[in-house]
């Protein structure tokens, strides 16, 4: 896999949560996608995941791990 693919690194149903984590992730210099941002009225049902380059996964998972209540999970990358 090349450094450049896009991984999943933290799954969840709460879209606002992903949007701040994506925002924390970006703080930190690692780019972020989320999928699923656009669910409409089904927030809280449909799972969102957070990808970032694979290059950046380590590094990204454990910044969530550190700021993170557990609840979620983590994918491994």
């Amino acid at each position: 896999m090349s450094e450049d693919s896009l991984v999943p690194i933290f799954t969840t149903t709460n879209i606002a949560q992903a949007e701040v984590i994506r925002a924390a992730l970006e703080g930190e210099g690692i780019r972020c996608e989320i999928e699923n941002e656009h669910q409409g009225g089904f927030t809280g049902v449909t799972a969102v995941r957070l990808f970032v380059l694979q290059k950046d996964s380590e590094r990204a998972v454990q910044f969530i791990d550190v700021h993170s209540d557990g609840d979620e999970t983590i994918d491994p990358a």
